[in-house]
């Protein structure tokens, strides 16, 4: 009892000494191959010696990352104990004709997207690549960032890690590009005018400067004839202040 005490004491203070804050805890891509054939499961039981009875499916690990075998992890279901690989020349022949390789993967210099959706080869996988950079260059202002992404039939698990939360801004995406082929501009043209229809019968305006400085009388045939002359020289409209000559 006093050396198991001695020791949840010595936990506890290396727990309060070296917590969270002195650790670093990251993820990291593991290659994993999974089988779940009867008859191979058997094999691999029988070669790595494993004592287990009922076993519907393994998974070997690939912890040092350097191909399946030696030193590797397997872990058993539904049991869920995991064991380590020792040697054995028979099961290493079947694991080095497993090999892990992406449909797509492209490790190149941090370029703007615009780069990628201009590449001639695998046009749709750098397509997505340009896609998601644009979304992490606009949200997001800081260059250390990591990302999970997988889809199935059932779910979508997306896992963002590794990043500066306090650089992490929302911007709205910018508007889509215009194709002249499917684009128009819309103008609306109003005008406003005004039509005045006026009766058919005309009148000519007239005015008359004159200073009367002694009392004039014209016969009614004189006045007439001066009227017609008058408007066969003018057009109608406003006569210009000119006093009338007398033929």
């Amino acid at each position: 009892m006093e050396i198991l005490n001695r020791y949840l004491t010595l936990l506890l203070f290396t727990t309060l000494l070296f917590g969270q804050d002195h650790v670093k805890i990251d993820q990291q891509m593991v290659a994993t191959a999974t089988i779940r054939d009867q008859e191979l499961i058997n094999f691999f039981l029988e070669a790595y010696l494993i004592p287990e009875e009922e076993v519907r499916e393994i998974r070997f690990i690939d912890a040092t990352g350097n191909g399946f075998g030696e030193e590797d992890l397997i872990k058993c279901y539904p049991s869920e104990k995991t064991y380590y690989l020792f040697p054995s020349d028979t099961a290493q022949q079947v694991m080095n004709a497993w090999e892990f390789t992406s449909n797509f993967q492209s490790v190149t210099s941090n370029a703007d997207p615009v780069v990628f959706e201009r590449l001639e080869n695998d046009r749709a996988q750098n397509a997505i690549l340009a896609g998601l950079l644009k979304g992490i260059n606009r949200n997001y202002r800081d260059k250390p960032i990591k990302i999970f992404f997988e889809r199935d039939s059932n779910a979508v698990v997306f896992d963002m890690w590794g990043y500066h939360p306090d650089s992490v801004q929302w911007q709205p995406p910018p508007p889509p590009p215009r194709v002249a082929e499917t684009t128009f501009d819309i103008m609306h043209v109003l005008r406003s005018d005004t039509l005045v229809i006026s009766d058919t019968t005309y009148y000519d305006q007239y005015y008359i400067y004159r200073s009367v400085v002694d009392t004039l009388f014209i016969s009614e045939t004189e006045f007439r004839r001066e009227n017609e002359r008058l408007q066969t020289t003018y057009q109608p409209g406003l006569v210009p202040p000119s006093v009338p000559k007398k033929p």
